[in-house]
């Protein structure tokens, strides 16, 4: 039986028994905060989909609505999760935009489940191959991550995030073209850091602080934050990545 994620599932024994219909994918009607919350998805624990000889293999596709009509079927792989949203992989011509539905089976006991989504970034990872990170519109049912756990179909994320508020310059391409922003949170593979100016994805980067620490990395997302720009930096070597981000935590 097919669940998707909706107020509507929840809301009288009646709805149970009757399930909505399935809806396809369509303009988002709520836009995403302005500034982090609690419920952000880059300040949630994140957990990384792992497998084994003893555990179903977890299918997944999207549902992406194509120009002349009608909707596109492309399977795809979940990288991590957590409850407002997560990181797939795909092959495709072209990347993700907009709006998209994302059906996963054979996680956490249920059959099918759907999720109406945002794309939030896109980058391309190989020829005809793309990532692409997935804001969902309605949260996953409450003890969908821990039955999965328990399943031992999903894990913590190895690269554990801290939160923190440290003040840093980015230099972007050039030594002159520098701006200030800050880092609101850190692991070992890389950070996030808000600023006024945009962060492309794809471009290479360095990020100083002001005891003088630097490292190199490469942005990996961006999106708007009222009239800031909040971006994902992934270091580009381990050991410096390492350094920086111990450095950071040093001046939480």
């Amino acid at each position: 039986m097919t669940t998707v994620a909706s107020p509507s599932s929840m809301t009288s024994a009646a709805s149970a028994t009757h399930p909505p219909a399935l809806r396809s994918a369509e303009k988002p009607k709520h836009k995403l905060p302005a500034t982090p919350s609690s419920d952000d998805d880059r300040y949630e624990p994140r957990f990384q989909v792992i497998g084994g000889q003893d555990v179903r293999d977890i299918q997944c596709r999207l549902s992406v609505h194509v120009p002349l009509g009608g909707d596109e079927q492309i399977p795809c792989q979940i990288v991590d999760l957590n409850s407002s949203g997560c990181a797939i992989r795909y092959r495709q011509i072209r990347s993700l935009f907009k709006s998209t539905t994302l059906e996963i089976r054979n996680l956490a006991g249920h059959d099918t489940l759907q999720m109406l989504a945002r794309v939030c970034w896109s980058r391309q990872s190989g020829l005809d191959q793309y990532a692409s990170g997935l804001y969902f519109r309605r949260s996953l049912p409450d003890d969908f991550i821990s039955a999965g756990i328990r399943a031992g179909q999903l894990s913590r994320r190895t690269a554990h995030r801290e939160s923190v508020d440290v003040s840093v310059t980015i230099r972007q391409c050039q030594p002159q073209n520098r701006s200030e922003g800050r880092i609101v949170s850190t692991s070992r593979s890389g950070l996030q850091i808000i600023g006024s100016d945009e962060c492309v994805i794809g471009t290479r980067l360095m990020l100083q602080l002001a005891d003088g620490n630097a490292v190199v990395g490469t942005s990996v997302w961006s999106s708007r934050r009222g009239t800031q720009y909040a971006s994902g930096i992934a270091f580009t070597h381990a050991g410096t990545g390492r350094q920086f981000h111990n450095a950071v935590l040093q001046l939480s």
